[in-house]
C-alpha cells in the first residue's frame, strides 16, 4: 500500500530578523560596557525612540530581559531609558503588554538592546550593542540555563529512535518506535501506551556494523531513514509504508543543498561518491551536525560537526556575496559523536548540546550545553548525567531533542525528551 503523503525532512531555518538586526547593531561602533556606559547605551536607545516620530508607540512600553544580564543591571538600564524619554518629553508607562517592546538579547559577542513596535510586523526602531566581555561577573548572573529531560519510553529491545504525536486536544495520540528489526505503532489508551501494530524493517544490501536510524512523525504520516534507505508511510489505522534506496542528508541539522550522504555500509555522512560538481569540499566525514544562525562577525553560517576522526569542527559555508571562502576550524574540545542545536526563549540564537563520554557502551554519558564560536567554546549549562551511554541524539523541534540511551542498571533502552530552560 502506498504512503499517502511524503514528509519533507525537518530543515534548519535561516533567521531573517537577526540579519535585519545586524544592520542596526553593526552600523556604528558598539558601546563600551563600563559601569555608567550601560545607562548611556539605554539613553542612546531612548533618543532613537523619541526621534522616530513616524511610528505610533501608544502610551506604554514593555521591557524584557532575555540575556544573562542580571535583573538589577537590567533595571538600572531601564530606569535610565525611561528618564531619558521623560527628559525628551516622550511619556511612556511601563506595562506588561506595552505598544513599544524593549528587548535585551544575547549574541555570540554582544548584549543587544533592541526597540521594536509591538505589532504584527515587529518593526525595528533601533538597537545598541554592548561588548559581552566587558560586563562584570556580577552584571551577568541574571539568567541561569539548565538542561531538562523527561523519560518517554523504555523497553528491553534495542531502538534507534522514537516519535510521538498529540491529538487536537494536546493529549498523547500516536507513538512510533524504530527498532533494529521492526517499526512498532502504539496508541494512547486509558493513561498508557498500547501496542497496535508492528512491521519488519527493510535492510540495506551492504552489511552495517553500527546501524543507525531516525524517524519523524507529523499527524499520522511518518518518514524514517536507515543508511541508504528512506521510507514514507501512514499510521492512521495500521502501519503501511513504502521504501526506496536513497542517499543524501537526512539529518535535519545540515544544509540539504550540500552533497553529503549516508550510504549503505557506512554510519557517517561524507561527500556523496556520485557527486560530479566542480566544488571541492574541505569537510571530512561526520556523524552529526548542529546548525547555527548567521554570524555577523564571520559573515557566514556556522555549523558544528562531530568528525569521524574524533575531533569537533566548525564548518563555515561559503559567502559568495561577501567573498568569504568556505573554511573549517577545529575546536579545542574532546566531545562525542552526537550533538544538536537548541533554541531557548531567554537567549538569542542557538546553543549546541553535546553528548560526551568514554565513547563505549560501558560507561555513563553526559549532555551539556555550549555556546560555540568559530574557534572557541564556552559551557552554558551544567553537565547532565544519563544512566548509561547515549546511543543517538537528534532534534525533534528547534527547542527539543530526542536522546536514546542504554540504562546500564536495568538493561533497558530509554527514550528521553531533552529541553533547555531558563532559571535555576
Amino acid at each position: 500500500m502506498s504512503a499517502k503523503q511524503k514528509l519533507s525532512p525537518l530543515r534548519s531555518r535561516r533567521w531573517i530578523f537577526p540579519r535585519l538586526l545586524a544592520a542596526f547593531l553593526f552600523a556604528g561602533s558598539p558601546i563600551a560596557a563600563h559601569a555608567d556606559a550601560l545607562e548611556d547605551g539605554a539613553r542612546a536607545l531612548a533618543r532613537k525612540v523619541a526621534a522616530d516620530g513616524k511610528k505610533d508607540f501608544g502610551l506604554s512600553y514593555t521591557w524584557e530581559n532575555r540575556s544573562s544580564v542580571s535583573s538589577s543591571t537590567s533595571e538600572r538600564m531601564r530606569a535610565a531609558f525611561e528618564e531619558e524619554l521623560e527628559r525628551l518629553h516622550t511619556h511612556l508607562v511601563l506595562a506588561a503588554e506595552g505598544h513599544l517592546w524593549i528587548l535585551m538579547t544575547e549574541g555570540p559577542s554582544h548584549i543587544n538592546l533592541i526597540a521594536q513596535v509591538l505589532s504584527q510586523d515587529r518593526e525595528l526602531i533601533g538597537a545598541v550593542a554592548f561588548p559581552k566581555g566587558q560586563f562584570t561577573a556580577a552584571e551577568r548572573t541574571g539568567t541561569v540555563l539548565r538542561l531538562d529531560r523527561q523519560l518517554l519510553w523504555q523497553q528491553p529491545e534495542m531502538m534507534f529512535d522514537l516519535a510521538r504525536s498529540n491529538d487536537p486536544s494536546a493529549k498523547p495520540d500516536l507513538m512510533l518506535v524504530l527498532g533494529r528489526e521492526s517499526l512498532s505503532l502504539y496508541r494512547w489508551n486509558q493513561e498508557k501506551w498500547l501496542l497496535q501494530d508492528s512491521a519488519p524493517l527493510p535492510h540495506s544490501k551492504l552489511p552495517q556494523r553500527d546501524l543507525r536510524g531516525e524517524i519523524h512523525l507529523e499527524d499520522h504520516f511518518f518518514q524514517f531513514h536507515l543508511p541508504g534507505i528512506e521510507c514514507d508511510g501512514d499510521a492512521r489505522q495500521k502501519l503501511s509504508f513504502e521504501c526506496e534506496e536513497r542517499t543524501g542528508i537526512w539529518r535535519a541539522d545540515f544544509d540539504p543543498r550540500l552533497p553529503f550522504s549516508l550510504d549503505p555500509g557506512r554510519s557517517f555522512f561524507a561527500v556523496d561518491p556520485h557527486y560530479i560538481g566542480p566544488k571541492k569540499f574541505s569537510l571530512a566525514g561526520f556523524f552529526s551536525a548542529a546548525r547555527s544562525p548567521y554570524s555577523q562577525e564571520d559573515l557566514q553560517y556556522p555549523t558544528t560537526v562531530a568528525g569521524v576522526d574524533g575531533h569537533t569542527y566548525v564548518y563555515l559555508d561559503e559567502n559568495e556575496k561577501e567573498h568569504v571562502p568556505e573554511s573549517v576550524e577545529r575546536l579545542p574540545v574532546e566531545w562525542g559523536s552526537d550533538l544538536v542545536s537548541l533554541s531557548i526563549k531567554c537567549r538569542e540564537g542557538l546553543l549546541v548540546v553535546v553528548a560526551s563520554g568514554a565513547r563505549d557502551h560501558t560507561s555513563r554519558d553526559t549532555l551539556q550545553g555550549f555556546e560555540v564560536h568559530a574557534r572557541t567554546v564556552a559551557p552554558m549549562t551544567a553537565a547532565m548525567e544519563f544512566p548509561g551511554p547515549i546511543l543517538s541524539l537528534r532534534n525533534s523541534t528547534e527547542s527539543e531533542a530526542m536522546a536514546i540511551a542504554f540504562n546500564l542498571t536495568t538493561g533497558n533502552y530509554e527514550a528521553y525528551r531533552v529541553t533547555m530552560a531558563c532559571g535555576d
